[in-house]
């Protein structure tokens, strides 16, 4: 039985691994991704090893780009990863086809024997108008929303991830190992199993705990800020200090309508609700008649059908939209 269990995982394992290779290919269809998609779908086990063997392959990008003379390395994954010393001729090297293969081959043997040089660090990052959902090997998951981009490094004794731009849904898994989020002015630190989202905005971070609890420390030496925030409660961490308040279980899941792709409005303004779908859309709406920026509004819509809130809002409103040069949709009062 035990021998039968192995085998499975295995299979599922270089599965895992072929469809990491296929997604990874320029010339991977809309069919093939349907085709992963459902079979990802079928258990959280193909999801988990997947997410796995990402990582893997991810990592060996990462070894390839530090390489001279190839692309320019990811800013922010460095940021996180110590830099390899230069060795000598590698330049003069890298241009024989049979020192490539060896090269390759030397990342696989440093990425299976866990080289410390390279650490553990990894950039996960989704488009505008991508949801992603990342497993981590401690069976921790973040959930990206749109224009979205974390670093994961998990170091001897802490699991610490930096939101660089966007917003995610942190669950942490139980660990003896705290795990931490840095987001702008905000260190965030669950010492258990905890849930947690974390958006940045102009000025800093907004967190709000959904289980668990963590506390949470501002990055600034000359702030006193720090604070425990438990479920049910929100907080604003920026340059005016830190303010927390209660929140319902209501207001929480409306705030994270984005993970089933859509956007919870209850009483947002009209700019508020324009630039909440900007985030997700290509298409962007403006506001042309200042007059209308203030009407209010509620709602559940679809983050990537801009057009269909459009609708609702011209239905319900003296608002007329206009599609402006740069095909923007231009709102404005109703003459």
């Amino acid at each position: 039985m035990e021998r039968d269990t192995g085998s499975r995982r295995e299979a599922v394992r270089q599965a895992a691994a072929l469809w990491v290779v296929r997604l990874d290919d320029p010339s991977c269809s809309d069919a093939d991704r349907a085709a992963f998609e459902a079979w990802r779908g079928e258990s959280f086990e193909h999801e988990a090893t997947y997410e796995r063997e990402a990582v893997a392959w991810a990592r060996i990008d990462r070894v390839r780009a530090l390489r001279p003379g190839l692309q320019r390395p990811d800013a922010d994954l460095l940021a996180a990863t110590p830099q390899p010393q230069p060795q000598p001729r590698l330049s003069a090297l890298s241009r024989s086809p049979w020192a490539r293969g060896l090269a390759a081959s030397a990342a696989m043997a440093l990425l299976v024997a866990g080289s410390l040089s390279f650490g553990t660090s990894t950039a996960y990052a989704t488009a505008i108008g991508e949801r992603r959902v990342v497993v981590l090997g401690d069976n921790s998951r973040i959930e990206l929303n749109t224009d979205s981009k974390v670093v994961v490094r998990f170091k001897r004794g802490v699991r610490e991830v930096k939101l660089i731009k966007g917003e995610a849904l942190f669950d942490a898994a139980p660990d003896a190992r705290p795990f931490v989020v840095k987001a702008a002015d905000a260190v965030i630190a669950a010492d258990g199993s905890a849930e947690v989202a974390v958006r940045l905005r102009s000025d800093g971070a907004a967190v709000t705990v959904k289980k668990g609890a963590v506390d949470v420390d501002p990055v600034r030496a000359d702030a006193k800020d720090d604070m425990r925030l438990t479920a049910g409660v929100a907080a604003i961490y920026d340059s005016r200090g830190a303010r927390s308040r209660v929140v319902s279980n209501a207001e929480i899941d409306r705030s994270l309508a984005w993970r089933q792709g859509a956007i919870a409005l209850n009483g947002q303004s009209l700019a508020q609700a324009a630039a909440e779908f900007n985030r997700y859309n290509h298409r962007q709406i403006r506001i042309a008649d200042p007059s209308i920026a203030h009407l209010r509004l509620a709602g559940y819509f679809q983050t990537t059908e801009p057009t269909s809130f459009v609708n609702a809002v011209t239905s319900a409103f003296p608002v007329s939209a206009s599609e402006g040069a740069d095909g923007a949709i231009r709102l404005s009062r109703r003459s």
